[in-house]
């Protein structure tokens, strides 16, 4: 999954998370199963620009709630191993190690595919906490 995705996964898991801490281990816990799913890899910097529109974008659909904000850094925070270590370079994060199998592209619709599962993600975050 992209970036933007696991922003948008971690900020809907944020809105369930009853503290900050648990917010932002429930983010980091669902990357993987993201990375799991054949998805798009996007230019580093189209990366870098979508994440932090998502980072902003969910955190405001979320009212600023603390919850909501750090679920969505936790989700994008296992791919700073990419920016750190760069793409190639041995990683540690279990679904980039190849501890597990990280999903591999399936071509540019699967980007189609991700705003998709955003655009869910976003709903989620702003109906979702009206429902507890």
């Amino acid at each position: 999954m992209s970036v933007y995705g696991h922003v948008a996964i971690g900020a809907a898991l944020g809105t369930l998370a009853p503290d900050p801490a648990v917010a932002l281990a429930l983010g980091v816990a669902a990357h993987v199963p993201a990375d799991l799913v054949s998805h798009y890899d996007l230019s580093r910097r189209v990366e870098l620009f979508m994440a932090a529109a998502a980072l902003i974008l969910y955190t405001w659909l979320g009212g600023f709630a603390l919850t909501t904000a750090l679920g969505a850094v936790g989700g994008a925070l296992p791919d700073v191993e990419h920016l750190v270590r760069g793409r190639e370079a041995k990683k540690y994060f279990p679904s980039h190690s190849r501890l597990l199998r990280h999903g591999g592209p399936r071509g540019r619709w699967d980007v189609l595919v991700q705003l998709g599962v955003a655009a869910v993600m976003a709903g989620w975050v702003v109906w979702a906490p009206a429902l507890w």
